[in-house]
Formats: C-alpha cells, structure tokens, sequence
C-alpha cells in the first residue's frame, strides 16, 4: 500500500494505550545526566552520521504532499504562482521536490541541521537542474543564517521531535522570521502513545515523552495541547480546524497548516499517533 492509499483515521484523543504498552514504558528507565548530555552535544553528529551512512535512500519523496498541500492551502494561496516555498529542516528535500515538480514557478529554499543532508539536496537539485537557496540552520540558535527572502508556504515535517523539548520554545519564536506575515507554515509530528515510543528499550528514555533512537538521533512525542501552553508554542495561537491526532496503519497522510496574520502565527497542529514510517 503506498502512502497515497494510507487509511487513517483521526481523533481529539491520543492512542489507547493497552496493558501490554502499560508494561512496556513502566520498564522504560532514564538514562543518565552523563548520557543526556552526550547526546545534545551530539545532535549535530548523529544526523551527520545517519545521512553520511544512508545517503538520501532512507526516507521516500512525500508525494501525497502535493494534494494535501492543495487541499489545505484551498483559494487562500495559489501554488501555481511564483510564490517562496520553505522546507524547514529539510533534510535531503523529500517535501522539496515532489513540490517542485507538481509546481515548477516555485523558489526554493530549505534549511537543515545537518551540513551532510543539505550536501545531499544540493548533489540533487544541480542533478535535476533546479535552483534551491540552502542553509545550515540551528534553530535554537536565533543567530542562524536568514534568507533574502521570507517564505510564503513553510513545511516543518518531523522536526520539533528532534529537538530538546526544553528548546522548543526558542525553534519556535526563530522560526517565524523565516516566514511572511500572512505566510503559511504546514507541520507534522510525533504524537504521545505513537507505537515507535511504546517500543523503545529501558536504556533509550532521555526524559517525559523522549527518547534517543540507537543511532544517536533522538524524537520528542507531542500532545496536541502542547502547542498552546507556555512550554512549546505559546507565541502562537491554535486554531481547532485542522488540529486532531492519526491513526495510521502506514503513514500519517494529513498535516496542519498556520497562517501569519498581522502579529500573530495561527497554529493548528496535526500530529502523528500510532505506527508511522517516513
């Protein structure tokens, strides 16, 4: 089945978790501080390391994109314009170029953490003879690098799970100025009770809801109310519409989207819940 066929189904309420997935995080144990500190000074290296070793063949071009993107952005941004489009922690453009290539009138850029996954894009789009303007950004660094230009559409996929919950607040605010007032943000991420955290061993659990992958990269489980309380997205306004948690047998097939009006970026956050793949 492939991730246009994807059932899922949506709720206002995570996952259910079983006695089984009960039993399973009551063994999960936090790691030490030595450990979790490791591993923040490591972030940049283990996702060096994770596109250094699996190049641009572990994650699939998200082509179901292109009709969420349709769907969701309806009469109020036409994306056969020569609009600015933004894939926010890119890694090697899976969003970018199925977006490209549904809409050829769109300027690129896309930023990422790891200097090995913007290498990846680039080799890429000089491939297919497609100009993107890229960067190496830290969003927890409001002193990163800044376009010339600020994006009409953003895509932010998978990447505040990355990132330590007690930085999220920061990404957060350092993102907006990426992006113009009246601009729209899409955003996908893991959501609480996901099977891939109900599955991490006892020696994987950084903190509440984070964990640290086996190759060092880490992921951060949301819940949907987080992204209104003073902790993570505060600076932003939720909006219900399309703010809900999946439930998918393959591949979450729906995402959220923001809008940024006068002073204010309107949020509305879907999250992924229940077995996922990228």
């Amino acid at each position: 089945m492939s991730a246009e066929e994807c059932f899922a189904s949506s709720s206002m309420e995570p996952r259910n978790l079983t006695e089984d997935d009960e039993l399973r995080l009551g063994k999960q144990n936090l790691v030490s501080n030595f450990k979790r500190e490791k591993y923040e000074k490591e972030a940049m290296r283990n996702w060096n390391r994770f596109y250094n070793r699996n190049k641009d063949n572990f994650f699939k071009d998200r082509n179901w994109s292109v009709k969420e993107m349709q769907e969701l952005c309806g009469d109020d941004l036409n994306l056969e314009e020569n609009i600015v489009f933004l894939e926010a922690g890119c890694g090697v453009g899976n969003m970018l170029f199925p977006l490209q290539s549904a809409f050829p009138s769109m300027r690129l850029q896309a930023f990422d953490f790891s200097p090995s996954a913007l290498t990846l894009l680039n080799e890429r789009a000089n491939e297919l003879g497609i100009t993107v303007a890229s960067a190496v950004v830290d969003l927890t660094d409001e002193n990163s690098a800044v376009f010339e230009e600020q994006a009409d559409l953003a895509t932010l996929i998978f990447v505040m799970s990355a990132i330590h919950p007690d930085k999220h607040r920061t990404a957060a605010e350092n993102l907006r100025k990426y992006i113009k007032i009246g601009g729209s943000l899409m955003i996908r991420d893991y959501a609480v009770n996901d099977y891939a955290m109900i599955r991490f061993t006892r020696d994987a659990k950084l903190g509440e809801r984070f964990y640290v992958r086996q190759d060092g990269t880490r992921a951060y489980y949301f819940y949907l109310g987080q992204f209104q309380n003073v902790e993570v997205f505060s600076i932003f306004k939720l909006e219900s519409k399309h703010s809900t948690y999946l439930n998918c047998s393959i591949l979450v097939s729906r995402m959220n989207i923001v809008r940024l009006s006068k002073e204010e970026l309107n949020l509305s956050a879907v999250l992924l819940n229940g077995q996922s793949f990228r």
